[in-house]
């Protein structure tokens, strides 16, 4: 794995996430109680970007078709069983953010 810079921590408010692209790979970083947690950004249903989705607590519901996700453990909690978006661990050096990919 390689640690790679996605973004700046003012880049984020705490109702939705911001997406980053990161050697072709997209991820949702969110900032939920001055802590960061970074998935997958796109939606199992139609892949569908969860980073401009509402955040509550530890879930993002994705804003094309209401599915819901924890965003720590990338989970569906909602419509079927055992599906899992794939999380990414987060490093804060500064200001700044860095993702493990």
């Amino acid at each position: 794995m390689t640690w790679m810079r996605a973004a700046s921590i003012e880049e984020f408010d705490k109702k939705t996430g911001k997406e980053v692209n990161l050697s072709g790979i997209r991820i949702a970083i969110f900032r939920i109680k001055e802590k960061f947690y970074a998935i997958e950004a796109l939606c199992r249903h139609q892949d569908g970007s969860l980073a401009p989705g509402r955040v509550a607590g530890e879930v993002v519901e994705c804003p094309l078709h209401s599915w819901h996700y924890n965003v720590r453990t990338g989970e569906l909690l909602d419509y079927l069983e055992g599906v899992k978006l794939k999380t990414y661990n987060i490093d804060l050096k500064g200001k700044d953010i860095y993702i493990d990919v």
